[in-house]
């Protein structure tokens, strides 16, 4: 893998779930890639290795943590989890690379092996194995159970009750949680993550139920698709906050998906990842941090396509940055030198 420079005009030419599927199954091969010098980041009675980890969508099912781990991540994001299967979005292409762009377009849609298949995947790596990887549960709605609610108040009451019975049952399998309402992929979603009732009748439960480090996901734009204002992002924090003990920054972005590429099915555009997204994810962790204030958990996530671009985020105000379109074309070496830039004085 060290040599993935020699086999990116190979990669490129292969269907993007393809390839993802395939680099999986490389990285199940038991050899390191890296070890990045220590830089330990203590937070709510965690200890991260370095402050680099691999963002969720990755590893969807936890089906490659010892190669993370061998990549020298000090943290993996796994998920979205689902509480049953979901084959994702059918319309096709549902993937595909940008590749002047340096980016990435999906609308994969939630694909997951679903909670029992994940929990029993996450069971078999047990804290002593991991050598200090630190595991985030990202956890999310079924779209399918989703469609089907005829009102804000009955998706709201799925949300409730799916979240739940995630939280407890992965809670013996993972660090912290990562409550994703803010993918582009599944209609409605990001409206209910804007909704005033949200704090009240979801994280609060969740809170109750024994989620004490969990992270909300936020797309960078609000759901008209409009970018981020400190106005816009403080009515939206002002009700969260309190329930939560940090925050994912940021989601792919319909905006640029919009803009950027030619989508036949509008009404589901999906989102870009990866280099055009930089700049926007950088501005939203700047606008984040001092509305949050230094105790909340900040991980910044959006373009980290190289070593340095992860030090931007800490700059910025990122506690620690997460990494997945970066490895698309620069290699899963990636995360290690990522990781050692990081060291450097800030």
């Amino acid at each position: 893998m060290f040599r993935y420079r020699h086999w990116w005009p190979v990669i490129k030419l292969l269907p993007p779930e393809f390839a993802h599927a395939l680099g999986l199954t490389v990285l199940r091969l038991p050899y390191r890639i890296a070890d990045p010098p220590a830089d330990p980041f203590h937070w709510r009675g965690l200890t991260f290795r370095n402050r680099v980890g691999v963002a969720a969508g990755f590893d969807k099912n936890a089906v490659c943590l010892a190669g993370i781990e061998r990549l020298g991540a000090g943290f993996v994001e796994v998920g979205t989890i689902l509480v049953e299967p979901w084959q994702g979005n059918r319309v096709k292409p549902r993937m595909a690379r940008l590749l002047e762009l340096r980016g990435i377009w999906n609308r994969l849609g939630f694909t997951s092996h679903g909670l029992g298949t994940i929990a029993r995947n996450l069971a078999r790596r047990s804290r002593d194995q991991r050598r200090g990887l630190i595991f985030a549960g990202n956890i999310g709605p079924h779209p399918g159970n989703l469609r089907r609610a005829k009102s804000r108040q009955e998706a709201m009451r799925i949300v409730r009750e799916e979240l739940l019975r995630l939280t407890r049952n992965l809670q013996p399998h993972v660090d912290l949680f990562v409550v994703n309402l803010s993918s582009p992929n599944t209609p409605g979603l990001r409206s209910l993550l804007q909704a005033p009732e949200l704090a009240g009748k979801v994280l609060k439960p969740l809170r109750e139920a024994g989620a004490d480090r969990m992270l909300i996901k936020l797309p960078p734009e609000d759901e008209n698709r409009e970018p981020w204002s400190e106005r816009t992002l403080s009515a939206v924090l002002g009700p969260l906050t309190s329930e939560c003990d940090g925050f994912v920054a940021v989601n792919t972005s319909t905006r640029l998906a919009l803009q950027q590429v030619k989508v036949k099915e509008p009404e589901l555009p999906g989102g870009v990842s990866g280099e055009p997204l930089r700049s926007e994810a950088l501005r939203v962790v700047g606008l984040l941090r001092p509305l949050i204030g230094k105790e909340k958990l900040l991980i910044g996530c959006g373009g980290v396509m190289e070593p340095e671009h992860a030090r931007q985020f800490l700059e910025a105000g990122a506690d620690l940055v997460e990494i997945y379109s970066g490895m698309i074309y620069a290699g899963p070496g990636l995360v290690a030198r990522a990781a050692t830039a990081c060291i450097k004085p800030r």
